[in-house]
């Protein structure tokens, strides 16, 4: 699967996921975009989903598309499934 079509596959996933889920509450993941800037709070259990669903590299943290701009978001702060934290601070000063 080319890695637009997995974009997309991921993005029609997440729109279940967040339909499914009524409440974003405290278990929720902040999500930033990097480019607009804008937030969005994604449930903690979409983001796990996610983070399990990936084959990519541990070290990179799950990420989602900015439905403002299509740019990539990062989370705030998310602890993985793995046990691996991710920071946005973190991120930035790479």
């Amino acid at each position: 699967m080319s890695q637009k079509n997995s974009k997309l596959t991921k993005n029609k996933l997440k729109k279940k996921y967040l339909k499914q889920i009524a409440s974003t509450g405290k278990n929720s993941v902040n999500y930033i975009c990097l480019q607009c800037g804008i937030n969005e709070a994604i449930p903690k259990e979409v983001v796990d989903e996610f983070d399990q669903m990936d084959e990519g590299d541990l070290l990179d943290a799950p990420r989602f598309t900015c439905e403002n701009c299509g740019g990539e978001m990062y989370p705030e702060y998310y602890k993985s499934t793995h046990g691996l934290e991710y920071k946005l601070s973190d991120y930035q000063k790479k």
